[in-house]
C-alpha cells in the first residue's frame, strides 16, 4: 500500500479475505495489512503547493471523526493521516466520537492508544446508538477549536489538505468547506486522484450526485485552478465550517435521525440563510467508497431516510416540497409526520431566502421544471411511444447512451419526464441532455443520444408546433 499503491492478496488467502470482507464491507485482509501510516502521492497542483506557506494567520481547529465498529486499521489510518500531514500549529485536538460500537478493541484499547498520539485526542462516547448526525453534535459541542473539521472515519487526508480549508474560513466565516474527495478503493485500497472539475447537486429523488462543470462554470475555474468555487451541494462526509457559524446557523437538525440528508439540509439551509457551500481545489482528502453499508439501521433504512428527506423538503424547499412528493410517494406518506416548527422558526429568525432564489443564483443549470419551461412527456407521434432515458450503469453515474421510446408509463415516472429551457435545451433528472451527435460515414441520421449537458449547439432544439417536430 506504500504511496497509494494496491496491494494484491494471495489466492491461497482469498477464502479468509472474503469472511473478513463482510464485516465491514471493505477488504479487511488488505487494510489490516497496510501500515497505519503509509505514504501517499502528492496529488496537488504545483501552483497549490507554492499558496500556502504562511500559517501564522489560519484559525484553528477541532477534527471530528464519528465511528460506529469502524476497523481499527481504518479508524487509526484517518487518524494519523491527520496527525502526519497538518501543520500541527492548526491542530487544537482531534475527537473520536464511538456511537455505541459493540467490538472491544474500540474501548479500553483505544483510549489507552490515543493517549500515545502527538496530538490532543479525546474520545467522547454515547451509551446508545444515537446516528452520525446527533453524533457529530456531540463532538461539535465538546469542540474546543475555531473550526470544526468533520470527517468520516475511513479517511486519509494528503500533504497540503487542511490550509486551504482554514484559509478559505479566515478570510471569510460564512463560508463552508469541503476537499476534494478523493477515492480509495475498497478492494486494493489504491488510492486515485478524483477529477477536480465536479461539483455537488441532486436529482429529482433529493439524491446527491456529482456532475461535470460545463460552459461558464468550466471557464471561470479554468481561469483560477487553485482558488475555491462555488457548488450547490456538498457531499457531507468531510468538510471545514466556523464554530460560532454552525452553531448561529441552526447546526444540524436534531430531529433529522440517524443519516441521510443532512448534506443536502445544511447546503440549502448556509446558501438561503447568506452563507456559501464551496469546494477547495487545493485540498484532496481520500475516501473509502464501499459498495454496500455494513450499518444497521433503528427503525429501517427506507423510514429513516425518506424522513429525512421529508423534512428538507418541508423546511426548505417551499412549492418545490410538491414536486419531490409528488414524485416520492414513501416519502409523501411521511410529510404529516414531521414536526418542523422549531426549523421553521429559525428559517424566520434567519430571515432566509426561498428555494426558487436558490435555483435562479445559486444553480442556474438546474434541471428543475420552473414555470418558464416545458415539462412532460415527449411522445413519438408515429407509435404512440415515450421518450425515455437510459438507466445509469452504476449508483453514483449519470445515466447516458441511445435515447430509447418506450411504452407510455400513466403515473408520473421520472425516467419519463423531460424539460425544455426557453433556450432550447431539452434536459431531465441528472442533468442529462438530448444530444444530437455528428454524423458519421455509415449513419445518414446518427441515433439521438442522451448525454450529460454540456452546453453545446448539438443540444439545442426548436420545436414546430404545427407539424409536431423537433429539430
Amino acid at each position: 500500500g506504500k504511496n497509494g499503491e494496491p496491494v494484491i492478496i494471495h489466492p491461497k488467502d482469498f477464502y479468509r479475505m472474503q469472511q473478513l470482507y463482510q464485516i465491514n464491507r471493505f477488504n479487511l485482509m488488505v487494510s489490516d495489512r497496510i501500515p497505519l501510516n503509509r505514504s501517499l502521492p502528492d496529488v496537488r497542483k504545483k501552483k497549490c503547493i507554492l499558496r500556502y506557506v504562511n500559517l501564522s494567520n489560519l484559525p484553528k481547529t477541532s477534527i471530528i471523526i464519528v465511528f460506529h465498529n469502524e476497523a481499527w486499521s481504518t479508524l487509526l489510518r484517518t487518524v494519523h493521516s491527520v496527525i502526519n500531514r497538518s501543520p500541527r500549529e492548526l491542530l487544537k485536538e482531534i475527537i473520536l466520537v464511538d456511537d455505541n460500537s459493540e467490538r472491544e478493541f474500540l474501548k479500553n484499547p483505544l483510549d489507552d492508544y490515543v493517549k500515545t498520539l502527538s496530538v490532543p485526542t479525546r474520545v467522547l462516547r454515547s451509551n446508545a446508538r444515537i446516528g452520525l448526525i446527533k453524533a457529530r453534535l456531540l463532538g461539535a459541542h465538546n469542540a474546543k477549536g475555531e473550526v470544526l473539521t468533520f470527517l468520516d472515519a475511513h479517511c486519509e487526508c494528503t500533504v497540503g489538505w487542511l490550509e486551504p480549508l482554514l484559509e478559505a474560513i479566515g478570510k471569510n466565516a460564512t463560508r463552508v468547506v469541503s476537499p476534494v474527495i478523493d477515492i480509495i478503493n475498497d478492494d486494493t485500497f489504491s488510492y486515485t486522484r478524483s477529477f477536480e472539475l465536479h461539483w455537488g447537486a441532486f436529482n429529482w429523488d433529493l439524491h446527491f450526485r456529482w456532475l461535470t462543470l460545463n460552459g461558464r462554470l468550466l471557464k471561470e475555474r479554468r481561469d483560477n485552478i487553485i482558488e475555491p468555487f462555488r457548488t450547490p451541494a456538498m457531499a457531507g462526509g468531510l468538510f471545514s465550517m466556523n464554530k460560532d457559524y454552525f452553531f448561529k446557523l441552526g447546526s444540524y437538525d436534531d430531529e433529522m435521525r440517524i443519516w441521510g440528508g443532512e448534506n443536502l439540509e445544511l447546503s440549502f439551509r448556509t446558501w438561503q440563510c447568506g452563507g456559501s457551500v464551496e469546494i477547495a481545489p487545493c485540498s484532496h482528502v481520500g475516501h473509502l467508497f464501499r459498495k454496500s453499508s455494513p450499518y444497521t439501521f433503528p427503525g429501517g433504512v427506507g423510514d429513516i431516510l425518506y424522513g429525512n428527506l421529508a423534512r428538507v423538503a418541508l423546511v426548505w424547499m417551499d412549492q418545490w416540497a410538491d414536486f419531490y412528493f409528488k414524485f416520492n410517494p414513501e416519502a409523501a406518506k411521511l410529510r404529516y409526520k414531521q414536526q418542523i416548527r422549531s426549523r421553521l422558526a429559525l428559517r424566520e429568525k434567519l430571515q432566509c431566502k426561498s428555494f426558487e432564489w436558490y435555483l435562479e443564483n445559486v444553480w442556474p443549470e438546474h434541471f428543475f421544471p420552473t414555470d418558464d419551461r416545458f415539462f412532460g412527456k415527449i411522445v413519438h407521434a408515429a407509435t404512440k411511444r415515450c421518450l425515455m432515458r437510459p438507466t445509469a450503469k452504476s449508483l453514483y453515474a449519470q445515466p447516458s447512451g441511445n435515447a430509447i421510446l418506450h411504452s407510455c408509463i400513466p403515473r408520473p415516472i421520472l425516467g419519463q419526464m423531460f424539460v425544455m429551457t426557453k433556450n432550447g435545451v431539452i434536459m431531465t433528472d441528472e442533468s442529462v441532455c438530448l444530444d444530437a451527435p455528428e454524423r458519421d460515414m455509415q449513419q445518414r441520421t446518427p441515433k439521438v443520444k442522451i448525454m450529460a449537458c454540456s452546453g453545446r449547439e448539438r443540444q439545442r432544439w426548436q420545436y414546430d408546433e404545427q407539424v409536431e417536430y423537433f429539430r
